[in-house]
């Protein structure tokens, strides 16, 4: 069985109008959703952060998706998503973001829930 975004993303795992500092407080606060909403374990927003390090994960057009590195797996209890709306922007390179989409997915499930994610965005 095959995950869609309304398996693995809830109402209450949005948040508009959110405010942060910087990138690692955003990331912070999906993090904290993720783990709030039972998803992963708090080391799993370390590696969100060791993620951002090596790579980042903006994806253009004010939007970014934080999530863990590969060694982490074992932190990811089940698939999720955290989504926070920022509408003053938070700096993420040289574009500010303003959506802030927080994935945790068990194995293969990401690229599904990429896709199926990519489509919302695009609207189908």
């Amino acid at each position: 069985m095959t995950a869609s975004v309304g398996d693995v993303l809830t109402p209450d795992a949005i948040v508009v109008g959110a405010t942060a500092s910087d990138k690692a407080d955003a990331i912070a606060r999906v993090g904290g959703m993720l783990v709030a909403h039972g998803y992963v374990t708090p080391a799993y927003v370390d590696a969100m952060r060791e993620r951002e390090a090596i790579i980042s994960t903006y994806l253009g057009n004010g939007i970014s998706l934080p999530h863990g590195t590969s060694e982490a797996q074992h932190t990811i209890l089940q698939t999720g998503l955290a989504v926070a709306q920022f509408p003053a922007g938070v700096a993420w390179g040289d574009e500010p973001a303003r959506l802030v989409i927080g994935l945790a997915a068990k194995s293969d499930e990401h690229i599904t829930v990429m896709s199926r994610l990519a489509g919302v965005l695009e609207g189908r």
